[in-house]
């Protein structure tokens, strides 16, 4: 019965050292210790809310000049085939169109129907 009491005893006692390392207010050694663990935690969720932040307007800008990019090169080829285009409507000369011209070639190489060609001789 005796040693049943002592190990009943030294149960109680495992079991209230237990509790004491458990519970926080009995633990006052620790608490800065905690507390200053907190703090460092808050901080870096702050500083990762910030960089996500960040981020965010760093990724929208890049979309934008992206844009911008991309509608300066449409306009600038825009503007080169425009150039191009005119270019070769001056050089056809007195603004005949392309029709008009084809005619005058054609006429030029065939003779009139009621022309007829010398014969030459052999």
């Amino acid at each position: 019965m005796k040693q049943m009491e002592d190990r009943y005893k030294k149960y109680l006692e495992k079991a209230k050292s237990v509790i004491r390392t458990l519970d926080p207010k009995q633990n006052q050694g620790a608490a800065p210790e905690v507390q200053s663990l907190k703090n460092q935690l808050q901080e870096k969720e702050r500083m990762l809310h910030s960089l996500s932040k960040e981020y965010e307007k760093t990724k929208i800008q890049r979309e934008h000049e992206e844009k911008l990019i991309v509608s300066a090169w449409y306009n600038m080829g825009m503007a080169l085939h425009k150039k191009a285009a005119e270019e070769r409507l001056t050089s056809t000369g007195s603004g005949q169109s392309f029709l008009a011209r084809q005619r005058q070639a054609t006429s030029a190489r065939r003779p009139y129907p009621g022309h007829v060609q010398p014969a030459t001789a052999r």
